[in-house]
């Protein structure tokens, strides 16, 4: 087989080819870990196909999932015969961006005739959808092949994916240990080698959280930038999560902007973003710490110290500011606020006040707490987060945009020493390196962005904890500036751990 000249191949691609001659196979866990942007180009050279790859993601599906429980349903007998149209469109040239790319779909996205869970017992006997969800349609237009669909926390309300009805996902780098939430399965899907990308969505970090546990890259876009069909939740929106910077950019480029029936209203059109790595020079970063919420880890600590070194090689200056919110309510209750006093609320506390024990204890726990305090979730309620939000945006600008930092960063999350199965409602406090943790200490790092919705988010690899599960360092930028973001998790990216070669691939479903 002859490569033709046109043909740029990764330095990755080039590496993968000279250690295998044509007529050789790559190995199950090589197909079904490559990157996207290196399947995309061997799949153009006809060195590898699209049926390889999804052959070789469902191999490891039923390798594993029966320790990693990270998949509701899955769809690899459509998976495979769009595999095959995939392979031929590369035969006769007319591929697409995201050509014979796989990708797993969070239990909240949706294709046409599917059924979606949210991760509850009372919806197991639901109708399938009739129409599919604007980002999935996206991602399909552009030659995505969806393979599996993926668990999450009951109704998206826990930061730990462990379920009454779908049991507990564990995490592939050590089964003892969370994959995070809400897009748990999301997470521990991409780390296991199910699928090459996957969607997440995040109202409290849940695209973020479940990337530190598993040593990926995901992105919280700024605000509409993404079809939703949440429209009152400035502070909630969906976004890729990949194991790499470069497919990140490619999944983000291709799920952003207007869906083409113009279904649920973006931001217009939203410019192609560059996976190509910039330099740094003259940027000004703010390094915030725990924000005055919750100590770190040890472990974290020192990886945060690494993290700002990879960038400072980049050419940006960084600067360890002092930086406290100084939140006047609770985490929890500035997020219950804004979810039980809008669109959301009113419908859950019609719709389950009758099903509460047949929920996990968590789900069951804020519902019914909603329902019982129901006349405190109204407009006052709303009103009282958002004057919150507006002090704390306040401040965050005067005291770090206004002396000119172009973005801060600080820890994805305090700890990722939790429990595969812990319910932060009903659990005893995490106790680590002498701190004991509020009980929502996974979301004490990110939920403060989603309260300052518009502002764009990115959970980057960072570093493993003593006992082998990966943290991360979180990019949050200007409003509406992902650019910016992606920008810095590219320049990061070269000093990055390299999670998911060599040493570093996942151990616990070996």
């Amino acid at each position: 087989m002859k490569l033709t000249s046109k043909l740029k191949l990764t330095p990755v691609a080039l590496v993968l080819i000279s250690s295998h001659s044509f007529a050789a196979k790559f190995s199950q866990e090589e197909l079904a870990y490559m990157p996207a942007n290196t399947q995309i180009e061997l799949f153009k050279s006809g060195i590898i196909t699209p049926v390889d790859v999804v052959e070789a993601q469902k191999a490891q599906y039923e390798a594993t999932n029966k320790v990693v429980n990270a998949v509701t349903y899955d769809h690899w007998d459509s998976a495979l015969a769009a595999a095959k149209e995939a392979t031929t469109r590369y035969e006769e040239g007319t591929y697409r961006a995201l050509e014979g790319v796989t990708y797993a779909v969070k239990d909240e996205h949706f294709d046409k005739g599917w059924k979606v869970t949210y991760g509850s017992n009372i919806h197991m006997n639901d109708e399938p959808m009739p129409y599919a969800d604007p980002m999935v349609s996206k991602l399909n237009e552009e030659g995505a092949i969806a393979v599996i669909q993926t668990t999450v926390p009951e109704f998206y309300f826990s930061w730990v994916t462990s379920t009454l009805a779908w049991g507990t996902t564990r995490n592939p780098w050590n089964p003892e240990f969370a994959v995070g939430g809400s897009s748990g399965g999301s997470g521990a899907a991409l780390a296991a080698g199910y699928a090459t990308m996957a969607t997440g969505s995040d109202m409290g970090g849940s695209i973020r959280i479940p990337s530190s546990f598993n040593g990926l890259y995901g992105l919280k876009p700024a605000a509409y930038t993404v079809p939703t069909t949440m429209l009152y939740s400035y502070f909630s929106g969906s976004g890729p999560i990949t194991r790499s910077f470069e497919d990140l950019v490619m999944m983000y480029n291709a799920m952003s902007g207007q869906d083409a029936q113009m279904s649920v209203p973006t931001i217009g059109e939203q410019p192609d973003l560059s996976k190509e790595i910039e330099s740094l020079d003259g940027m000004k970063i703010a390094y915030i710490g725990d924000m005055g919420t919750s100590p770190m880890a040890d472990y974290v600590a020192d990886g945060m110290q690494d993290a700002m070194e990879v960038l400072r090689k980049q050419g940006a200056t960084v600067d360890v500011v002092d930086f406290d919110f100084e939140m006047q309510m609770g985490l929890l209750e500035a997020i219950s606020n804004l979810a039980f006093s809008g669109a959301m609320g009113a419908p859950m506390m019609d719709a389950y006040g009758e099903h509460l024990d047949k929920m996990t204890p968590y789900a069951g726990k804020l519902i019914g707490k909603a329902i019982s305090h129901r006349e405190d979730y109204d407009g006052r309620a709303q009103a009282k987060t958002e004057a919150e939000v507006l002090r704390m945006w306040t401040k965050l600008s005067e005291e770090i945009y206004a002396k000119g930092y172009d973005l801060v960063i600080a820890p994805t999350m305090p700890t990722v020493t939790v429990p595969a199965d812990y319910d932060y409602i009903v659990g005893e406090p995490i106790q680590e390196d002498g701190h004991t943790y509020d009980k929502a200490v996974g979301m004490m790092y990110t939920l403060p962005f989603n309260l300052l919705g518009w502002l764009p988010a990115a959970s980057v690899p960072a570093g493993v904890s003593p006992d082998g599960v990966p943290f991360g360092l979180q990019i949050v930028g200007k409003p509406a500036d992902t650019a910016t973001v992606v920008k810095v998790a590219g320049a990061y990216s070269k000093g990055a751990p390299k999670f998911f070669t060599k040493d570093l691939m996942p151990k616990g479903v070996k």
